[in-house]
């Protein structure tokens, strides 16, 4: 997996919140992170640039929303252990099965959003039914407040290519 990211980038924008009858400002901060997927599933551990990021922010209360630009990609916060992360790809496989018919791969039938070199993915929109686009991890003393044994993954459910994360912190 190949990871950048761009620079921090505040968005400027403050908005006057009351807080025990004080006033506070609250900002926003997003990046990007981008990725070329080897494979799918594929669990990639985005933990460690999360909480990179919101070291950079200074953001001591508030939250990050993790959001994939994808319909078939996810994130996902779970366990990362090999065998679980084994269990899930297998779960995920029977849930919708890369082999069976989907109507949307059919383009016998199919007459929207269709492009170029359209992938059979089917399976990867039904899976992603199962798990979403995003996630929101609360911050209190400048931390993630992830459990001891939860990781944030972005998860590829469809075939190997590039993708991008919107991660975006918010708060004091």
């Amino acid at each position: 997996m190949v990871s950048t990211r761009q620079s921090v980038k505040s968005t400027g924008r403050q908005e006057a919140v009351r807080t025990n009858g004080k006033r506070a400002s609250m900002k926003s901060h997003v990046t990007k992170l981008k990725f070329l997927t080897k494979d799918a599933p594929d669990f990639i551990d985005i933990t460690a640039q999360v909480k990179a990021f919101l070291a950079e922010t200074g953001v001591q209360d508030g939250m990050i929303v993790v959001f994939s630009r994808h319909t078939t990609a996810a994130v996902v916060i779970n366990e990362n252990e090999p065998l679980l992360l084994q269990d899930m790809r297998q779960r995920l496989e029977a849930f919708a099965p890369r082999n069976a018919y989907y109507k949307h791969n059919d383009l016998s039938i199919r007459t929207v959003n269709l492009t170029e070199n359209e992938p059979p993915n089917g399976h990867a929109h039904c899976q992603h039914l199962l798990l979403g686009s995003s996630q929101t991890i609360p911050v209190v003393e400048g931390c993630a407040s992830l459990g001891q044994w939860q990781s944030i993954f972005f998860l590829e459910l469809d075939s190997p290519r590039p993708r991008e994360v919107v991660v975006q912190v918010f708060g004091e």
